[in-house]
């Protein structure tokens, strides 16, 4: 919009509504503000939840520990054989000895070990009194009943093959700090420590709109000049990806009635993320409806390629709000840049980094202008000794379907034309892009 077409707009607002608009317009046309600058802005203004509940550890997989977990137990219990084998006086070295008793797993030995005799053992029971080594199975004549000779044909140190009493946890260890991410070996962890259930942050509710009057339903077939609402079906995964189950709430039309219907309906749930209509052109409502369901617009432009047009807000709640670009490219790297780590914040994580690796790229890059630090899709590809990153073919932010050949994001910093063949960058892994 130009200066005389703002006036001309704005004649019949109040003064306070025309200084709104104003400002706006400082945030979006003078000044992209840096991308640790944004992230500074969206950490400071998340607040951590405090709900919690019980969950069962079948269903705790990928939620964040509420507490500090400690255990109830030694880990192992006792000494634990850690071959199947012989245990042994390891002073008595190799020989014939007598098998005075069979030990399986989940048995208790009744019988001390004394010089010149052998206990038959398997992997994970329990190593009798005065046994000091246990010699694996391979370097014996084999197994023979209690009563038999036992071959065994090399000597062993002490503590060889057994795993002591208490050397992984000790009772009242803590096992998992508060803000852990339950996955298979916090799982495994917590069962071991006596944790069933466990308790664990409260999932955020979550709205995902897309807006346009030329977005319709993937099940809809698209006349010239309308497409398909991808960006929606995009941020639900990778929502679901960190655990949320978000609410698809449609697809609003560019009008005021309509926008402002379902950015209320949305603005109820504690993140609300709004797919196209945050830039800067004319029918982009968006922001003015967002401030009218009471959210304090605290960023609206990003030096970020693809992603520019980002808005991040915060209502009474509290409550917040992403704004993404209606391209789909520029809405999943937006949620990776900013709104994952968010959300992760708001659900209780001590970690909510991105996963990154160091790569060469293979093929170099150029580009014209470099006033924003850019991230281009790769396929990573690990040699034997590292990763190496390979760009794909890729025409924009608005080729998705190039992201389905992609595992990662290459790092183009600002100020940055050309990247020679070979230059080491860094790279965001997209775990859900492993193919």
């Amino acid at each position: 919009m130009s200066v005389s077409g703002l006036f001309k707009s704005t004649q019949c607002l109040k003064k306070t509504e025309f200084v709104t608009i104003l400002s706006r317009l400082y945030v979006n046309i003078l000044r992209m503000i840096p991308i640790n600058e944004a992230k500074k802005i969206i950490d400071d203004n998340i607040v951590k939840t405090t709900l919690t509940e019980p969950v069962s550890l079948e269903d705790a997989f990928g939620r964040a520990l509420a507490y500090d977990a400690k255990s109830d137990v030694d880990v192992p219990p006792f000494n634990r054989a850690t071959m199947d084998g012989y245990a042994v006086v390891s002073s008595d070295g190799a020989g014939e000895y007598e098998v005075i008793e069979y030990v399986p797993a989940g048995v208790f030995p009744t019988k001390k070990l004394e010089k010149g005799y052998v206990t038959r053992i398997m992997t994970g029971a329990p190593v009798p009194e005065g046994a000091d080594a246990v010699v694996q199975v391979e370097k014996t004549g084999g197994f023979v009943e209690v009563g038999e000779k036992a071959e065994i044909k090399a000597s062993f140190k002490p503590g060889q093959n057994i795993s002591p009493h208490g050397e992984d946890v000790k009772t009242g260890d803590t096992v998992l700090e508060a803000g852990s991410r339950i996955t298979a070996p916090e799982s495994a962890t917590l069962a071991t420590a006596g944790h069933d259930p466990v308790t664990v942050f409260k999932l955020p509710t979550v709205a995902i709109l897309s807006t346009g009057d030329e977005v319709i339903e993937p099940s809809e077939k698209p006349v010239p000049g309308q497409i398909r609402n991808s960006n929606a079906y995009s941020l639900k995964s990778q929502a679901v990806d960190i655990g949320l189950n978000p609410d698809l709430i449609g697809v609003a039309h560019d009008t005021e009635e309509d926008l402002t219907a379902k950015i209320m309906e949305g603005a109820k749930r504690d993140f609300l993320l709004v797919s196209g209509g945050v830039s800067a052109g004319d029918r982009d409502m968006v922001p003015r409806i967002l401030e009218k369901a009471g959210y304090k617009i605290l960023l609206h432009k990003v030096a970020v390629k693809p992603g520019k047009p980002l808005v991040f807000g915060v209502a009474e709640g509290p409550r917040y709000v992403f704004g993404v670009p209606g391209n789909p490219v520029s809405g999943l790297v937006i949620f990776e840049l900013f709104i994952k780590p968010a959300i992760l914040k708001w659900m209780g994580f001590s970690n909510t980094k991105h996963f990154v690796v160091n790569a060469p790229l293979a093929d170099g890059f150029k580009r014209k202008k470099a006033d924003r630090v850019e991230y281009i899709p790769v396929q990573l590809e690990w040699t034997g000794e590292g990763f190496i990153a390979h760009r794909i073919k890729y025409h924009g932010s608005g080729h998705m379907h190039a992201l389905t050949r992609a595992n990662g994001l290459y790092k183009i910093p600002k100020g940055v034309t050309e990247v020679a063949p070979g230059h080491a960058g860094e790279v965001i892994v997209l775990k859900y892009g492993w193919r």
